[in-house]
């Protein structure tokens, strides 16, 4: 008998319209407190990536000089302010660019202005490396560094500044810049040739 009086009666379970206007309003602050962090998180990991990315290209470029045991170098080249390769000479068959890679938009090489900076490094068979901007006995950086279809449409920013700064230590320092927010990081090739992204 479900209307007896001695069957206790079931109160209808869920939320009322008053806390769920409560939970609503924790999420939106909630929100409005981690926006900004977020936003901030997400510039600090374009520039770190861009940095990630760079010192990777120059560890291929001095592995192609290792592996190949090359005697001209593996150039790696900053093309313009946002692209970069590395470049093989030693080959039989002439030349071989490497793929043309772009930092991510917004972020680019920054120029140095310090005697003997150059667009280019030079490593050597045995990992380490020479900077062609200094002379001596390394030898110049190559001339062309874009095929004639990238130089139409890319290759063009500041191309040919000098990007790798020379350090008293005898290392190289590539600086990359976000152009917005003007965050900084530095890739550093140390006098051995070991590639090392400021952490």
């Amino acid at each position: 008998m479900a209307n007896d009086s001695l069957t206790p009666q079931r109160r209808d379970r869920g939320f009322s319209l008053v806390e769920l206007l409560i939970v609503v309003a924790i999420i939106v602050i909630a929100a409005a407190v981690a926006l900004p962090n977020i936003g901030g998180y997400i510039r600090n990991y374009k520039i770190k990536g861009a940095a990630q990315e760079v010192a990777g290209e120059l560890q291929t470029a001095r592995s192609k000089a290792i592996m190949t045991n090359t005697n001209a170098g593996v150039c790696f080249v900053a093309v313009d302010a946002d692209s970069y390769r590395y470049f093989l000479e030693d080959l039989t068959g002439g030349e071989e660019f490497g793929p043309l890679k772009d930092l991510p938009m917004g972020v680019r090489f920054e120029v140095a202005t310090v005697a003997g900076s150059g667009p280019a490094i030079r490593f050597q068979r045995l990992g380490g490396f020479c900077n062609p901007a200094a002379g001596g006995s390394c030898d110049p950086a190559p001339a062309v560094v874009c095929s004639a279809a990238e130089a139409s449409t890319r290759c063009t920013r500041e191309a040919g500044d000098n990007y790798l700064t020379p350090e008293a230590d005898g290392s190289l320092v590539v600086s990359l810049l976000e152009e917005q927010t003007g965050q900084r990081r530095q890739v550093r090739i140390a006098p051995g040739g070991r590639v090392l992204p400021q952490p």
